[in-house]
């Protein structure tokens, strides 16, 4: 999962930040640059980018005895009937299940009557109730060809776990049409100044349960997760330079893992708990490696001129990262144990924060195509690369639901980001977080 970071700060502001900064003043913060006479110019810029934007293999279902057509490469949907819940008069249960099958990206849920079903494949028939501030939900999944039972589940809990309730049931619904966990219970990380100052906050993965995680009055940003998305990394200006923070959410503890000279920036963390990130420190911006508790720091690129962003791929054995090594911003595969070297993209000259989906088939990553900066994926088994998105405004900071499929980034119109989510099957974007601040630099958690 890696991010673009949004410092938002003014050209002007910027410009000052270099001149004020000894430790940052000739460093870039993500993207391109390169050194001396004709290279300040991109390292300003590059700096100035870093500082304003700062940077379904399915399983086989046969055995039981599920015989729909699922294949993601098609992108198509399966028609889910949804008729009235018993026990539930305003609708609201319901609405949260249709909500969560329809955000998993696999599923077109259909509100109908009682027992119709519209010629749907599945129909879903739940009863529910509360008593004694005791919420119970049994619900029945079938397939409408045969009228074929495929489960049954019963789920009971505090009036305050009914979200909870409803999206176990949906998970259940996906695994058992896909073989693939669902991601109802997944959060994202992400940047907001609604507060006046730039602060982290997670937020359910259908933008319910928004909560604030730091409280510094500083700029934060650039979150990631740890594997097991019980914590996260950030950068944060607290001590009045770039660190890295790890940030444990059960308890609100956290320790700094990296407070070298100069630049600090961009971690992002491996599914084995190793964490890469961008120093300064030896001169250029660089890649490097450390364990999850900041030890055993070792340099991984050696090249002059910007390597940053760096994205783990899902088995830890390679790092996608930002380098203008070429003369411009492009996409580069480092294979981790040899320390290997190749570029990926071509197409364009600005390509940036590049995201490697959870399944390892694809690249997510912004480019700058027609003056705009759009969403890009690039297949990793045969090179083909799609622009995901369209339209006004800027769209960056790509970062992977753990499915594969779904994509959260944030847009910018005018002087206004907000946060969207992207079918990348279908190219379907819609809202996820928007209100009186920006939201910038999301990170969709692991689990």
């Amino acid at each position: 999962m890696t991010k673009v970071c949004s410092l938002g700060l003014s050209y002007s502001s910027a410009l000052s930040c270099l001149r004020h900064n000894r430790q940052l003043a000739y460093k870039p913060q993500s993207s391109p640059a390169i050194i001396k006479a004709k290279k300040i110019g991109t390292i300003i810029i590059l700096y100035l980018y870093f500082c304003a934007i700062f940077f379904f293999g399915t399983k086989d279902l046969r055995a039981a005895g599920v015989h729909l057509d699922i294949s993601r490469e098609f992108a198509r949907k399966i028609t889910v009937a949804l008729p009235p819940f018993k026990g539930d008069a305003e609708g609201k249960i319901r609405e949260i299940l249709v909500s969560d099958l329809w955000r998993s990206g696999l599923f077109s849920p259909l509100k109908t009557e009682e027992d119709q079903s519209l010629e749907a494949e599945l129909l879903v028939k739940v009863n529910c109730s509360l008593r004694s501030d005791r919420f119970h939900l049994k619900g029945w999944l079938y397939q409408t060809s045969g009228n074929r039972f495929l489960f049954g589940e019963h789920y009971q809990g505090e009036r305050s776990q009914i979200r909870t309730i409803v999206h176990s049931f949906a998970n259940r619904i996906v695994e058992k049409i896909t073989g693939e966990k669902g991601i109802a219970f997944t959060r994202i990380a992400f940047i907001s100044d609604e507060s006046g100052s730039k602060e982290l906050y997670i937020v359910d993965y259908d933008g319910q349960n928004k909560k604030r995680v730091t409280f510094d009055r500083v700029i934060t940003t650039c979150p990631d997760w740890s594997e097991d998305g019980e914590n996260l990394i950030y950068l944060s200006y607290l001590h009045n330079r770039t660190e890295i923070f790890f940030h444990k959410l059960k308890n609100g503890r956290r320790k700094i893992l990296s407070s070298y000279p100069g630049l600090n920036a961009f971690a992002d963390i491996s599914s084995k708990g190793e964490i890469a990130l961008t120093l300064s420190k030896d001169g250029d911006p660089e890649i490097y490696a450390m364990n999850k508790n900041g030890s055993a720091l070792r340099r991984l690129t050696y090249r002059k001129g910007v390597d940053a962003s760096p994205s783990w791929s899902p088995d830890g054995k390679r790092i996608a990262f930002v380098s203008d090594r070429g003369g411009s911003p492009q996409i580069y595969i480092l294979e981790r144990l040899t320390k290997k070297v190749s570029r990926l993209t071509y197409q364009g000259s600005y390509n940036t924060s590049p995201a490697w989906a959870p399944q390892g088939n694809f690249i997510a990553y912004t480019s700058m195509i027609e003056g705009r900066f759009e969403i890009c994926v690039i297949n990793l088994d045969n090179g083909e690369y799609t622009v995901l998105t369209s339209g006004p405004g800027n769209k960056e900071g790509p970062s992977w639901a753990p499915n594969g499929r779904l994509l959260v980034f944030s847009k910018r119109l005018g002087y206004k980001s907000d946060l969207y989510l992207l079918d990348i099957y279908t190219e379907e974007s819609y809202p996820l977080m928007s209100g009186k601040g920006n939201y910038t630099s999301p990170a969709w958690s692991p689990k």
